[in-house]
């Protein structure tokens, strides 16, 4: 990074630390330049004169915060993962819990909601084919607020649902003119909430009231982060999952999520790890 563009940032960083009282200095220098970048190209505003423009417009403040949430998500996206999911890791939950039991997921940075309907969907195949009777929550997560509005509604164009199976795009939606709504039934076993992973004081959701749970989904965000945060952040993740709990994780994580000494990688070739026990 050229000296010219770290005083920028430095000076970004003082701007939003002293006015704004907002800390850039957790994300990745990298990401953290793209995405100031971004924005100055967005209201053509140049460089030199950004720090002053967003001194003077709390709401340019809102939009650059807004900027570092990143609302991209996909139905079952990483086919790979999920298909562990769906053969080796659910079946294997499944079985370790007693009858009416009830298996617990979290999806830390859900977006707008598909990670966590992906995985309800799944969840609602295996107990509805077997005949012993067994409950799931799952609480989903996100900074925005945007996102989770969208998360909530359900709804989703023809290009968002592209990669369901037709069974499943069958038995959970219901097509209304161009788009697709989510199954009340299946909206009502997720909680989707406002919740910051960096939040010292909590080690989960609230909503969630103990942690606890059996799976943990982190995808596509660690990296982000600069890696002290991203230690936090792994951390309170391994707080919260149960005995024999599973992180999830996206591909791009898998090598950083890989060095910690207490999770292990499944022999699968996806980025699922379990605690070493």
């Amino acid at each position: 990074m050229g000296t010219q563009t770290d005083c920028f940032i430095r000076e970004m960083i003082q701007v939003m630390k002293e006015t704004y009282k907002k800390d850039l200095t957790i994300y990745d220098e990298a990401f953290l330049e793209k995405s100031l970048q971004r924005r100055i190209t967005g209201i053509a505003v140049s460089q030199s004169d950004y720090p002053s423009y967003l001194q003077a417009n709390s709401h340019e403040a809102d939009r650059l915060m807004a900027s570092f949430q990143i609302t991209y998500s996909q139905f079952f996206r990483n086919s790979l993962t999920f298909a562990v999911l769906e053969q080796l890791v659910l079946p294997h939950l499944f079985s370790q819990k007693p009858e009416n039991g009830e298996i617990r997921v979290w999806s830390a940075g859900c977006s707008t909601g598909q990670e966590a309907y992906s995985i309800a969907i799944l969840l609602e195949e295996l107990i509805s084919s077997s005949s012993k009777p067994m409950r799931f929550r799952i609480f989903a997560t996100d900074l925005s607020r945007e996102a989770l509005g969208t998360a909530r509604t359900g709804i989703f164009d023809a290009d968002s649902v592209l990669n369901i199976r037709m069974k499943y795009l069958k038995n959970y939606f219901a097509k209304q003119g161009e788009v697709y709504a989510v199954a009340p039934g299946l909206k009502e076993k997720i909680d989707f909430s406002e919740y910051d992973l960096l939040d010292p004081h909590s080690s989960n959701p609230p909503d969630s009231i103990f942690g606890d749970f059996d799976i943990i989904f982190c995808c596509n965000l660690l990296f982000y982060y600069r890696t002290d945060v991203r230690r936090s952040i792994v951390r309170k993740l391994k707080r919260s999952l149960a005995e024999g709990g599973y992180l999830v994780t996206g591909e791009a994580e898998s090598i950083f999520i890989g060095k910690d000494e207490e999770l292990k990688i499944l022999p699968s070739g996806a980025p699922v790890f379990k605690i070493n026990q």
